[in-house]
């Protein structure tokens, strides 16, 4: 069979990074599409509320081995790739090759390790239905850079309280809150705490967000040490997870609207 489509994956950090995105895009979609080119590696998808859009940019450069002839999509069940992908051991390499033709994608796991067994499997390619969003990119009003573990931790804190939570940025203060019927939490967040913070000047921005779907967010933490926010009135909050020079998770969350 002629394979239009071969990758690996052989470093060890970069093997637990590709299991660990997967294992999270779960909490976002049932099914998947890996849009593949000879640049790059390329997921697009909206979560069933239709509230965030997410986004997986893997440069070839990322791989260890990056063979593919033409431009195609690999749409299959998120559940079972998942399953697949937590049987591969820390010395296994991942290798994937795909052909349309075939109406499947094989994926192994194979180590030199003596009595690390070598595993091979197939999946049975789905026809996903998605529409692909244009996402232009955009100056902020507010870009943050901090550490992504004490983002997850201050996330999970404020949604004890809420299910919203509220940012106020100026150049004086950055603060969150969440405000709920029996008590109120507000985090005034020190400058020395996180790595970079910048607001246009003279501008006070006020926006609230569904803070189930940031914890969703902060689940791949795990993936860098920092993320990036970028936070404008009225319009989605994007916080990203710079994976590499040219590979990111990025997510953009539509704002909560005052009825």
């Amino acid at each position: 069979m002629y394979i239009k489509m071969k990758f690996e994956i052989v470093d060890k950090k970069r093997c637990g990074e590709f299991i660990n995105i997967f294992s999270n895009l779960k909490h976002f979609t049932d099914s998947i599409s890996l849009m593949i080119s000879e640049e790059k590696l390329y997921i697009q998808g909206m979560d069933q509320s239709h509230v965030c859009v997410y986004e997986l940019f893997l440069d070839n450069s990322w791989f260890h081995l990056w063979e593919v002839s033409s431009d195609e999509t690999y749409g299959f069940q998120l559940s079972m790739f998942n399953k697949i992908l937590h049987t591969c051991s820390d010395t296994q390499m991942i290798r994937m090759e795909g052909n349309l033709d075939s109406d499947k994608l094989r994926v192994e796991f194979t180590s030199e390790v003596k009595g690390d067994f070598n595993k091979f499997f197939e999946i049975p390619l789905m026809d996903i239905d998605c529409e692909m969003l244009h996402i232009p990119e955009c100056d902020y009003e507010v870009d943050i850079v901090m550490e992504s573990k004490k983002f997850k931790s201050l996330i999970d804190e404020l949604s004890q309280f809420n299910d919203t939570m509220a940012f106020k940025c100026d150049e004086g203060e950055f603060s969150v809150e969440s405000n709920g019927e029996s008590a109120t939490m507000k985090v005034v967040i020190d400058m020395d705490d996180i790595e970079s913070y910048g607001v246009i000047e003279d501008e006070t921005v006020d926006a609230s967000f569904g803070l189930k779907y940031l914890a969703q967010m902060c689940q791949f933490h795990k993936l860098v040490s920092n993320c990036t926010i970028h936070i404008s009135r009225n319009m989605p909050i994007q916080i990203k997870f710079d994976i590499s020079d040219d590979s990111r998770m990025r997510f953009y969350l539509a704002p909560k609207i005052d009825d």
